[in-house]
């Protein structure tokens, strides 16, 4: 028999503890490092699974960046948990979210993204366990307590880490207990438990990171001789051991999949979905089928976030399914998943159900695929909004050329019968709406969106003339909110010709003009010549909006002007002045 051992390099001696935290009456199941077995280890999608599979206790590790985030990492080298290089501490948090922090375990989890620990603390809270906390450098406690504390989490953690890293925090934290605890190896007798409990002292059979990790005999023995807790890198052994199953926990949400309200089936198969890398795909196949169309496209999206990915052929499958619902989900799953299934997709839209002519429309915009004209610009002139943005969107990727002239001149004829429409409604003194006629202006408003986004899929030289014509258009119709969301499609297109932009901010409509300078103002600095040049000859009002742009966009090539401005111009001193120091503050070089 092994003797009974002390494991100070996972708990660093004695870790302090928390109310609430090591708890007898059950035997806790305590997960090393995550799930780090199944999911990439120390990411809230391992933290996840580990509390779905009954861990009442998770270690994570925790590190602070060179700003002064705490972050989840073990190692602090980035070669082995990332595809960068470099150290943890001596990089950036920004820096770090842009590097894939699951794919180095598979492909399968490709891309994760590492964790801020406040993250972690709150994902935590939320599933209702505690943390151990595995403190990796020195001189991390305040900014750790500040967060436990910020968090509410300050009773339900452990912490411990090698070399007195843990000091200062239990500086802040004192032992409230003095409990200790006992760590055993796999191998003890009842009578050393025993021992150890007759000196009020908690239990705990270490299975991590040695040759028993997944010995499940040998954790159903330590749960039978009494031990208090077991430290398991397998969770999921751990929980058998422990008498909570996780496939019982599987087969109890299948059932509430299966049977009960739209609403708790469908939040059955969103909470199956998380428990990664169990055989759950067969079951959201057969509900892929189901009659209702809210729980197949929940089980459609539980097929298409799962990790390995499911094959296309269960989709290809379904598209023949009798049940309309499934088509649909189908035809969705492929769009949503890119495949290039262009030729399986497209006689889906002659379907005589208008859900599914959308669907399949809305699929093909995002699949590769050599897509005939002819196939998609017949459903322009379909009866259902939706299917004629989808259609749209569907024809500017695979034929722009026909979609140049097609799209805007769809979206021109249902902004004039929106506009005619809302005049019959002024007509009748803007009476209250019933729901029936509520509901054709909102599919209208559907289909006013997509198409405002199928003009900005178009090349930037046809886009921008479209979209200006969008954004500076005065409208109060039903239509008139395309007006905003093309003012934000500008944005990125404007310096290409500023011109366009500078002459609406002379509109009569003060949404317009606001739409214009806001435009200029989230350009590209290229548009500051233009918008200089044309202060001179530009009206009192349009020339403070120029003003305006040239201040919130910094500026220094205009400081000149101003101050040519301000010597001239009396009356606008104050605002010039204003505008000057704008300009100057935003001169962040040294």
């Amino acid at each position: 028999m092994m003797k009974l051992l002390l494991l100070p390099l996972l708990f660093a001696l004695t870790p302090s503890m928390r109310a609430g935290v090591l708890q007898r009456g059950k035997v806790q199941l305590i997960c090393h490092r995550t799930a780090n077995r199944d999911v990439p280890e120390n990411t809230l999608e391992s933290l996840a699974l580990a509390a779905r599979m009954g861990c009442d206790i998770v270690e994570v590790d925790v590190r602070i960046t060179l700003d002064g985030e705490l972050v989840l990492n073990h190692d602090g080298y980035l070669e082995r948990l990332t595809d960068g290089m470099g150290d943890v501490e001596t990089s950036s948090f920004d820096e770090l979210e842009l590097y894939d922090y699951g794919g180095w375990m598979s492909q399968r989890f490709s891309p994760m993204r590492i964790p801020r620990f406040v993250d972690a603390l709150r994902l935590a809270r939320e599933q209702g366990v505690a943390l151990h906390l595995d403190i990796k450098e020195k001189g991390e406690g305040a900014a750790i307590y500040a967060a436990l504390q910020s968090e509410g989490m300050t009773e339900r953690v452990l912490f411990g880490g090698e070399d007195g890293n843990a000091e200062d925090l239990r500086a802040l934290m004192s032992d409230q207990y003095g409990d200790r605890t006992v760590w055993l190896g796999p191998a003890y007798t009842r009578a050393q438990v025993e021992a150890a409990h007759a000196q009020g002292k908690f239990v705990i059979a270490n299975f991590s990171d040695n040759a028993h990790q997944m010995d499940l005999p040998a954790m159903r023995a330590a749960v039978a001789a009494g031990v208090d807790a077991i430290n398991v890198d397998y969770p999921r052994l751990g929980a058998d051991a422990v008498g909570r199953s996780v496939e019982a926990k599987l087969a109890a949400l299948a059932g509430k999949a299966s049977t009960g309200s739209v609403a708790s089936r469908s939040a059955a198969i969103r909470e199956l979905s998380r428990y990664t890398g169990f055989p759950t795909r067969a079951l959201f196949i057969h509900l892929l089928g189901d009659p209702d169309v809210r729980v197949s496209r929940a089980a459609a999206v539980a097929l298409v976030t799962a990790r390995p990915a499911t094959p296309t052929k269960v989709f290809l499958d379904a598209l023949t399914s009798n049940e309309s619902s499934s088509r649909q989900s189908a035809a969705w799953a492929l769009g949503m998943t890119h495949a290039a299934t262009t030729d399986v997709l497209l006689p889906l839209t002659k379907s005589s159900i208008a859900a599914e002519r959308k669907e399949a429309l809305l699929a093909i915009s995002r699949c590769p695929g050599d897509v005939p004209t002819d196939a998609i610009k017949p459903a322009l002139e379909d009866t259902a909004p939706t299917v004629r943005a989808a259609a749209a969107l569907a024809l500017v990727q695979h034929q722009p050329e026909a979609a140049v002239k097609a799209v805007p001149a769809l979206l021109r004829r249902e902004e004039q019968r929106s506009a005619a429409e809302y005049a019959v409604y002024l007509e009748r003194g803007k009476p209250k709406l019933t729901q029936a006629e509520i509901d054709p202006i909102i599919e209208d408003y559907r289909e006013h969106m997509k198409l405002v986004h199928a003009l900005e899929l178009l090349p930037d030289d046809v886009a921008l003339p479209l979209l200006s014509r969008e954004a500076f258009r005065s409208s109060e119709d039903f239509s008139h909110v395309t007006s905003l969301l093309a003012g934000y499609g500008l944005w990125d297109r404007i310096a290409a010709n500023p011109e366009l932009a500078i002459a609406a901010l002379d509109a009569s409509d003060i949404e317009v003009a606001d739409r214009a300078e806001w435009a200029l103002v989230k350009a590209d600095a290229s548009v500051l010549p233009a918008v200089r040049a044309a202060i001179p000859t530009a009206t009192p009002e349009v020339r403070k909006r120029l003003i305006y742009i040239l201040a919130w966009q910094g500026d220094a090539a205009a400081l000149p002007l101003l101050r040519s401005l301000q010597t001239s111009d009396r009356q606008d001193q104050a605002f010039i002045k204003w505008a000057i120091q704008t300009i100057q503050t935003l001169q962040f070089q040294p």
